[in-house]
């Protein structure tokens, strides 16, 4: 049995080839969708649950993210405090409702509590994450 002296090349061009591959789709998927991950809690009840959450600027609702969590009851939400879990340094998120609520999130803050210490029913809040400078914090 005759190896030809391309072989090792050529397996050597194929398996470097299919490294490449994997690292374009793992660079592919980070830049195509940043995500955040936000932690709501409840302190009196102790629940708590991490959300990934797209940094993109989209509002969406919280009942959406978190209704199915630890945190809620009947598809609502009810958090005392905020936190981000895993983000980059450029990261910003808002928790925000028509009326009172205005929470700021970003790697300077990573902590906040909603109302001071009281649950907060979450029904119509929303959470917009940020992950450029040029955004309000």
């Amino acid at each position: 049995m005759k190896i030809n002296i391309l072989t090792p090349f050529i397996l050597a061009y194929f398996a470097t080839t299919g490294l490449a591959d994997d690292e374009k789709k793992y660079d592919d998927d980070k830049n195509w969708s940043n995500e955040v991950t936000v932690q709501l809690a409840n302190d009196q009840s102790g629940a708590n649950a991490n959300v990934k959450v797209p940094a993109d600027g989209e509002k969406r609702s919280i009942g959406s993210l978190w209704g199915w969590t630890a945190v809620a009851k009947d598809g609502v939400v009810f958090a005392t405090s905020a936190q981000l879990v895993k983000f980059e340094q450029d990261t910003a998120c808002e928790i925000f409702d028509d009326y009172y609520l205005d929470a700021k999130l970003n790697a300077r803050q990573t902590w906040v509590s909603l109302k001071g210490g009281a649950v907060v029913k979450l029904k119509d809040a929303f959470i917009a994450c940020y992950d450029h400078d040029d955004h309000w914090y």
